[in-house]
């Protein structure tokens, strides 16, 4: 199996960009991450640099399936070491979403609203839950899944990197099987919040290179985005023969 990625990062109307993307690949695989530092907190941009560097770094010595586990450990423990030894950084959070390909499997796990989605057939048949009170919501049936966008609690999360003690992940148990056509979309809520689920259907059927599906994508949101837009990145991966 081969894959291949484009991506995407931009500050927005933002005066920093605290997202930060990174990926490894290699002829049978890889792994790419995105990372988004909470705005409201110092050296956000510090936070998700660190993850995704960490991240990538133990994707180098993965010799299992629990090694994306061991590599959110690793960073909450790098995030801590970092905020506890900085006076300007003790605030600092970040959530995160990592995909790691090896051949023909994948398996993913994220912290926060920073999410991955899963495309085959022209249909979303993944996606990631939040980690915050908006999607609290949605399983208690009281807001549906299309209203987490724009509620006013959208951006009160539960867990992210950085916070005081252990951070759960959400990780993919088993590894799945990747089918020849299959696509994937790691993004951070700054580039999901105006993007449809039906929309990244529609625009990746009309695509065969990952670059021009986040070109349409980011079309898209560019027509929708306020002044002050939240930054916003997405990586896409492409699976074929």
């Amino acid at each position: 199996m081969q894959y291949n990625s484009a991506s995407i990062s931009n500050k927005g109307g933002r005066e920093v960009n605290q997202d930060f993307i990174g990926l490894t690949q290699s002829e049978n695989g890889g792994c790419w991450v995105v990372a988004d530092g909470l705005g409201g907190y110092q050296a956000g941009e510090i936070a998700s640099k660190l993850a995704v560097e960490t991240i990538l770094r133990e994707s180098k010595m993965r010799n299992d399936i629990h090694w994306l586990k061991k590599g959110i450990e690793q960073t909450q423990k790098v995030i801590r070491e970092h905020l506890l030894s900085e006076t300007n950084a003790r605030s600092m959070r970040t959530t995160v979403v990592a995909l790691s390909c090896i051949n023909n499997l994948a398996t993913w796990a994220h912290v926060g609203d920073t999410r991955l989605y899963m495309i085959r057939n022209g249909k979303v048949v993944v996606q990631t839950k939040d980690h915050s009170v908006c999607q609290a919501l949605v399983n208690a049936g009281e807001i549906t899944a299309d209203q987490i966008r724009f509620h006013e609690d959208r951006n009160r999360l539960y867990r992210v990197l950085g916070s005081e003690g252990a951070v759960k992940a959400t990780i993919l148990e088993n590894e799945i099987t990747v089918h020849p056509g299959d696509s994937f979309l790691l993004c951070s809520d700054g580039f999901w919040e105006y993007i449809t689920e039906e929309e990244m259907e529609n625009t990746r059927l009309v695509c065969s290179i990952p670059s021009d599906w986040l070109y349409l994508m980011e079309s898209i949101l560019k027509g929708r985005i306020l002044k002050n837009n939240d930054n916003y990145s997405a990586i896409a991966v492409f699976a074929s023969e």
